[in-house]
């Protein structure tokens, strides 16, 4: 028989989480799924684990792609009608499913839905909760404002994501956000109130923001609103608001890195986007730092 759901994990390295993952979808009270498993090149013994978990599980092994293309695969192997996406890090609220397609049934096929998540440590043990405030129906204004739906946690329509063209495997980071902006100005996203997910905190996926990954970020944000339809939605002041708000992010990367350079070209940009005081205040430690750009 062909599942309802897809539970779909995208994994790399992360045998020593894997288990307890699977094991929290294995606990949903929600049962009409299947559960397909994409290894982005794990060299950690990843195969051999779950070759002793269980038959049900569909696993395909790929040579390392990226996060996007682990994500595009996990479509093409998906036979449910919907998809919710788990990192092999994370841990599945018990009833996440089960609320999520309650909100499918009542809303019909072209929903997407979301929820917050509770924040763990390494060993599972919940230490706070995911604050921001979330939205329903056509979200496009406040999405370009703040990321707040995740792949983790929320349930899509298959012929969905495959209508968008899936993840941007050009994008190294933030090809989750640049589809759920896309596929906000076609659809409505219904909120959760109740966290959908655990999102697990530990030193192999802690790492410090980078110029770089700001620069993707804010890439993203210019591309969705300059040439993806995005100004036909957002307002130009809130636009600009964000765009200044993201350069002020990326120069201060770039000053933490020394490249100043960097850091004086995005404040200026920040500054012209929205004129401001924090922009105008941190140009002087950028003018007047002696360490060398890169």
């Amino acid at each position: 028989m062909i599942p309802k759901v897809s539970i779909c994990v995208p994994t790399y390295n992360r045998k020593d989480y894997l288990r307890e993952t699977l094991d929290s979808i294995f606990a949903q009270t929600y049962k009409d799924y299947e559960v397909v498993v994409v290894d982005d090149g794990s060299t950690d013994g990843t195969a051999e684990m779950l070759k002793n978990i269980s038959p049900l599980i569909t696993y395909y092994w790929q040579e390392n792609s990226g996060d996007a293309a682990a994500r595009n695969k996990l479509i093409k192997l998906a036979r449910g009608e919907y998809i919710t996406f788990i990192d092999s890090d994370d841990l599945l609220v018990h009833d996440t499913v089960e609320r999520m397609m309650n909100v499918m049934e009542v809303e019909g096929g072209e929903t997407i839905v979301y929820g917050p998540y509770l924040r763990i440590d390494r060993n599972g043990h919940i230490y706070g909760r995911f604050k921001s405030r979330q939205y329903s129906g056509y979200i496009t204004k406040y999405l370009f404002q703040n990321i707040f739906v995740y792949s983790c946690g929320s349930m899509f329509p298959k012929k969905v994501l495959e209508m968008a063209g899936g993840f941007d495997t050009s994008l190294p980071v933030c090809s989750d956000y640049d589809l759920w902006l896309r596929l906000s100005l076609n659809y409505r996203f219904i909120a959760l109130a109740e966290p959908t997910f655990k999102r697990r905190r530990h030193a192999e996926n802690l790492s410090a923001v980078s110029t770089e990954n700001r620069i993707v970020e804010l890439k993203v944000l210019e591309r969705f609103y300059y040439e993806k339809g995005g100004d036909s939605v957002v307002p130009k002041k809130i636009a600009m608001h964000r765009l200044s708000r993201e350069e002020y992010r990326v120069a201060i990367a770039a000053i933490r890195e020394g490249k100043l350079q960097v850091a004086r070209e995005y404040l200026k940009k920040s500054f012209r986007h929205r004129p401001n005081p924090k922009s105008a205040i941190m140009m002087l430690p950028a003018m007047l730092k002696r360490r060398s750009d890169p």
